[in-house]
């Protein structure tokens, strides 16, 4: 080797070790992130470094700012966050949630829980708030308010918050949500005005022992044998000597939920197809009322109706696990109010919750849907509002919230944390299969309104059998159409 090559080698040896250097000297380790955190997920700021180049020329990517605000600027906001639930105490449910966040966000933002759900009526209590100018940072609640709350410049659109790099949800993080309630919360088609956070179904619950005491192996596939074992159990006097007299074949309750979850499995809808008004007077819609008035007329059914009074609800439950009837509508949420006593054989009642049925055998369940809004504050504050709307829809603290409050989450991964629970759960576990039917309600702000008066409709339909259903139908149409430019 010559001088001149001894030369270029000792440089070469030179400049690696110079820019190995220079590298290290940039690059400096957070002790606190490699500590181990709990199973809830914390938001942690996203940094990558870049390899040297083929030019040995060293550079770093800088850490990116959430929604363009560093991440300094959210250290120490504190946050009040609102939400409607009315069991919950000091030390327990959504309290210890927060409390955790609290406790190992990084930024020391901290929540103040408030539950607004202490009151009669908590949608009208958070009305009285907003119009004396009162608001939160955060809400949770049922979903179909939120888009009044929005279009009325209150609360924001979250989807800039969920496509930002620094601080978003990724593509595979957002498509774990159930796509048939994800896509839903929206309006238009880019406007994101909530986060689906839990939700509750609308099923029919079902005595299978009782019914196969009828002669039925297999609950029903359709609304024509749902009818069949309705009305073998409503005359049901010899064949099973457990049942009671008087009992009936269904309870059907003309509350909307359960009327929409019923359009649905008969494959119908009841917004107009541009989705600008309800049209309820519809083949299918009239096909219900009609299917569900013969079930009455024919002494195979009885009706109940929980508003205003929602303790006919638990009187419903008392028929159910009195064997005093065979099935019963009602929310997923109220199956702990399913205990059926001993029948003839000492051992207490199997059941289950199955879906509504269609003529074709179509299957359906409404969901009702709690989401959580972001509201107008600063952009400061509504940034930390984010993270901790992020760290509470994740699919850890959507496990832990179930498990307390027997809501279903909205995200698929949640049920890889929920393996335990649903074995010491089964009728919850099983209600998860129902979940493939779901369908939420429109997000429209007059729904709160124009449900009230679908309940009503359908009421009169199912007490009075003689009136007229398609002119029933129509003065709905009409009634929804009134409330619905009243409340624009």
């Amino acid at each position: 080797m010559n001088l001149n090559q001894k030369s270029h080698h000792a440089l070469f040896v030179i400049i690696i070790f110079a820019l190995l250097t220079g590298s290290c000297n940039q690059i400096s380790f957070n002790d606190s992130a490699l500590e181990s955190t709990s199973v809830l997920v914390q938001t942690i700021p996203p940094a990558t470094l870049t390899a040297i180049s083929a030019a040995a020329e060293s550079s770093q990517t800088p850490v990116p700012e959430p929604m363009g605000l560093p991440w300094t600027s959210v250290e120490g906001l504190k946050l009040d966050f609102w939400y409607v639930w009315d069991l919950d105490r000091p030390g327990t449910g959504m309290n210890v949630i927060v409390d955790r966040f609290n406790q190992e966000n990084e930024w020391g933002i901290v929540v103040n829980p408030v539950d607004q759900g202490l009151v009669l009526d908590p949608l009208d209590s958070l009305e009285t708030a907003f119009e004396a100018g009162l608001v939160p940072h955060l809400l949770l609640s049922d979903a179909p308010a939120i888009v009044s709350w929005y279009q009325d410049g209150l609360t924001l659109d979250l989807k800039p918050f969920l496509d930002d790099p620094a601080a978003g949800l990724s593509v595979k993080e957002q498509k774990d949500y159930y796509s048939g309630i994800f896509d839903g919360f929206h309006i238009g088609e880019s406007i994101i005005p909530g986060l689906p956070f839990s939700q509750a179904i609308q099923v029919i619950y079902y005595n299978h022992s009782w019914a196969g005491e009828l002669g039925y192996s297999s609950p029903p596939n359709t609304a024509k044998d749902l009818q069949n074992q309705a009305c073998s159990a409503a005359g049901d006097r010899e064949l099973s000597e457990s049942s009671l007299v008087q009992a009936t074949g269904i309870l059907l309750s003309p509350e909307a939920a359960n009327i929409t979850s019923a359009i649905y499995a008969y494959d119908g809808n009841f917004l107009d197809p541009e989705g600008d008004e309800y049209l309820f007077s519809t083949p299918e819609i009239q096909q219900i009322a009609e299917d569900w008035q013969g079930l009455l007329r024919d002494g195979c059914g009885m009706t109940f109706y929980t508003y205003p009074n929602p303790l006919s609800s638990e009187l419903a439950f008392e028929y159910f696990n009195q064997r005093k009837t065979l099935m019963m509508v009602g929310s997923s949420q109220m199956m702990s109010y399913v205990n059926p006593g001993a029948n003839q054989t000492g051992r207490a009642d199997q059941w289950e919750m199955i879906p509504f049925l269609g003529p074709e055998g179509n299957k359906a369940v409404s969901s009702e849907i709690q989401s959580i809004v972001i509201f107008n504050t600063s952009p400061e504050e509504e940034l930390a509002s984010w993270l901790f709307l992020k760290y509470l829809t994740s699919p850890e603290v959507q496990a832990e919230w179930a498990q307390y409050s027997r809501y279903y989450p909205t995200r698929k991964s949640s049920m890889r944390l929920l393996r335990d629970f649903r074995v010491e759960n089964p009728h919850w576990s099983q209600g998860l299969n129902l979940l493939q039917y779901s369908t939420g309600i429109p997000l429209d702000p007059t729904w709160n309104t124009v449900k009230l008066a679908v309940g009503d409709a359908f009421e009169g339909i199912l007490i009075d059998g003689t009136l007229d259903v398609e002119q029933q139908l129509a003065e709905l149409d009409q009634l929804a159409a009134e409330l619905r430019e009243y409340s624009r």
